[in-house]
């Protein structure tokens, strides 16, 4: 596949593993926690295409991510926003042929996603218009963390594709 081809067939992979996300991807579960295939596909995109592109897949899959799970309209689609435009810094001053970059991408990009999603829920929780009440530090210790680690694995496990795909800009 080449670079112009995954450019407009992001927001239908992004919409794809969304549904995938909410339902079948429970089934790679390692020591319980599952991997974050929209997270991670949001963060290539924006390491590839930069992080105006990113910013608005995020957005469509966040979409997606909310109606298939049936979380607050909203909420993933900010997190995943937050985490392309921490992706995108990756885009054009760091070349992401750099083993650390897309990790380095990874990594930080769950943790965006995972500190706006959190803070938004707390808020929701605070101000009474949400009943689910997440202990902050073992949500933390028990599911970012391992989230992150596992989503990073994945990158590296991704790098050879990611690799492959030109520099070039011309779409």
């Amino acid at each position: 596949m080449n670079r112009g081809t995954l450019y407009y067939l992001m927001a239908p992979l992004l919409l794809l593993l969304s549904l995938l996300q909410s339902t079948s991807v429970a089934r790679f579960k390692v020591a319980g926690i599952k991997p974050d295939l929209v997270l991670l596909f949001v963060i290539i995109g924006a390491l590839v295409y930069g992080a105006r592109p990113g910013v608005l897949w995020a957005f469509i899959a966040g979409i997606g991510l909310d109606i298939f799970s049936s979380g607050p309209l909203g909420v993933s689609s900010l997190a995943l926003m937050a985490s392309a435009l921490v992706a995108g810094l990756g885009h054009r001053p760091l070349s992401r042929f750099n083993i650390l970059v897309p990790l380095t991408a990874a990594a930080l990009g769950t943790l965006a996603y995972a500190a706006v999603y959190l803070t938004i829920l707390a808020i929701l929780v605070g101000t009474g218009m949400s009943s689910l009440n997440l202990p902050l530090l073992d949500t933390i210790r028990d599911i970012v963390l391992p989230v992150t680690l596992y989503n990073t694995a994945l990158m590296l496990l991704a790098l050879p594709w990611l690799n492959r795909l030109p520099e070039s800009q011309d779409l």
